[in-house]
């Protein structure tokens, strides 16, 4: 697990994404509703961007990134309150209650961001194929103690199954 130092220039960058986002025609999009969600989507995009080298941001539905090696990238982004533990979730909502939507994507890059936005850490990486063999079904309504599944079906791995993040 690598931890980051988030510096001005990263949340300056993704607000600035933000601000181009139509709100009065918001549309659920791939970070949901929530303006703060979205904002810290891009904030944990931005991170990888930078961390990674790479140049253009794609922004699409299914994918955000194209790594160097032309593999599409989804980044996952969650806010939290401490450094997260190897046993805790990654989590791929469906955006449905009916069925399982899986983003056209190569890789999840999995990405924690404390609720200040001064620290991030890349937990880890996985093909996507593989996150849904390895990761565990959770239907709607699932209660898992500390949360509860509320709006969609998901996909749950715990952070000590994903692979690495290096340069």
């Amino acid at each position: 697990m690598i931890e980051i130092n988030v510096n001005k220039n990263i949340i300056e960058k993704a607000k600035k994404r933000l601000s181009k986002i139509n709100k009065d025609n918001l549309i659920p999009s791939k970070f949901g509703y929530n303006q703060n969600r979205i904002l810290e989507g891009y904030i944990g995009e931005e991170i990888i961007r930078d961390y990674l080298g790479i140049k253009i941001t794609e922004d699409k539905f299914d994918y955000d990134l194209i790594s160097k090696k032309n593999k599409k990238l989804e980044v996952k982004t969650v806010s939290c309150i401490s450094k997260p533990k190897d046993h805790y979730l990654c989590t791929v909502n469906s955006h449905s209650e009916e069925y399982t939507h899986k983003q056209k994507a190569d890789f999840y890059i999995f990405v924690r961001l404390l609720k200040n936005y001064k620290t991030a850490w890349l937990v880890g990486w996985i093909n996507c194929k593989d996150f849904f063999l390895e990761g565990k079904f959770v239907k709607k309504g699932k209660d898992f103690g500390n949360f509860k599944f509320v709006r969609a079906n998901a996909y749950v791995l715990e952070i000590n199954k994903l692979n690495k993040i290096t340069s």
